[in-house]
Formats: C-alpha cells, structure tokens, sequence
C-alpha cells in the first residue's frame, strides 16, 4: 500500500501533526510489517479497507509521537476502541477515503484532542441524517451555517465527532450526537454548548469551540480541551 506523506490541510491548533494520503485498494496484509506496525488480532477478519485505513491512521500516529520523542511507539486500541497514547500524551486520529491524519501534543495544560475527516455528503444522505445528528433546538443555528456551506450537515457531524474523541478522555462513557448543541458559528469556528453533564467538570452550558476548514470536497474539524 503506498501511503505518502502529503496534507491538504494546515491544522489550526498549534500541535505536531502527520497527514497522509494512502491507497486502500493496494492494501496487502504484509503492509503492516512493513511500516512496523502489529496487525490486531480484532482486525484480522476485517475487510481490507478497514485494515488500510487503521494502518495509515497509526502510521500518522507513529510519525506524529516520533517529533515528541517516543520513537517506536505502537498506538494501541483500548477496548473501547480508542488510541492508547504513551503517558503524559493526548492525541487524535482520523481518516476518511484514502487520507489520515494524527495530532499528538504533551502540553500537561491539554486534556484532550479530537479531529475528524469527512468527505461532504450528497445532499440525499445530508437530508437523510439530520434526525440523526441534529437536535430540534440546532434548528436557527444549522440554518445560518447552511447560509454559508453547501454540506452544513457534514460540518456538524464532523465537528460533533471531534468534540466527542476530544471530550472522551475524562468523561469516559459513551454520549451522543444529542450532547452537544451548535448555536453559533463564524469563517474558521463552531460554537457548541453541553446539553447533558458529562462529567463534574463538564456541566450543561459548557462552551466547546471547535475549528473547521473545507478544503477539496472535505472538512477537517478539531477541538481542544482543557
């Protein structure tokens, strides 16, 4: 599988990052020792394109830990499914059709990162969705969005995605798409409020801010916490 190390996207928080272009359909098994990576039990069923996709994304997440000074470092997976990072490190990874990216940062002030990729939606699938991912309430806020985007939806999925991988870390159980409300947004930011108390620290009202920029067809969001 060639991965090559190339980035439509310039992340806008300030933190060390690896983006790649990979082709999932080259896929072979023998691609993980290769690029020194352990292919997971739980993946060994996996179709190919779940494999590739898992590879690029670790692949990113190995580079990214190397500018940190954890060379070698494999990336794990929880069983929860979420990246085990070496102490003292908080990081994110995504990937969408033949792209990934990781951002790692081992700033102690960090709680968590979270990024996502998504190709935009057809408009079929962005009408099919919004029960899914919108709250009734989202309603003015979505509607101002779409005044400026062609793939509002897309946006917000994406966004709400970051804030869930950023937010995991110290909640720490699953929450919804329904937990996090959009009521605002300008040219680079999303901003959301809490719906539900994830955790002590993370009561209803909490503002989350997430960047966002459309480049090719795709969003890249990402969201901090601390």
């Amino acid at each position: 599988m060639h991965i090559t190390p190339v980035s439509p996207f310039q992340p806008q928080l300030p933190f060390t990052y690896r983006c790649m272009a990979f082709s999932p359909e080259q896929y072979q098994d023998t691609d993980f020792a290769h690029f020194n990576q352990p292919l997971p039990s739980k993946l060994e069923r996996a179709v190919a394109k779940r494999k590739a996709e898992y590879l690029a994304g670790r692949v990113c997440a190995a580079q990214a830990l190397e500018q940190l000074k954890h060379p070698h470092y494999i990336v794990q997976s929880a069983e929860d499914r979420s990246p085990i990072w070496p102490t003292g490190v908080c990081g994110s990874i995504t990937h969408s059709k033949g792209v990934a990216m990781a951002v790692v940062t081992d700033n102690p002030a960090i709680l968590g990162l979270g990024i996502d990729i998504e190709h935009m939606m057809s408009d079929k699938q962005e009408l099919e969705l919004q029960s899914q991912i919108l709250r009734d309430d989202e309603a003015a806020a979505f509607e101002s969005l779409g005044q400026d985007h062609l793939n509002p939806l897309t946006l917000v999925f994406s966004a709400k995605e970051s804030i869930y991988k950023a937010l995991y870390g110290q909640v720490q159980t699953f929450f919804g798409f329904d937990a996090a409300k959009l009521v605002r947004h300008s040219d680079q930011h999303m901003q959301f409020t809490l719906t539900a108390c994830l955790h002590p620290k993370l009561p209803i009202g909490t503002e989350v801010s997430v960047y966002y920029q459309c480049i090719d067809n795709m969003v890249l969001t990402e969201c901090l916490h601390q």
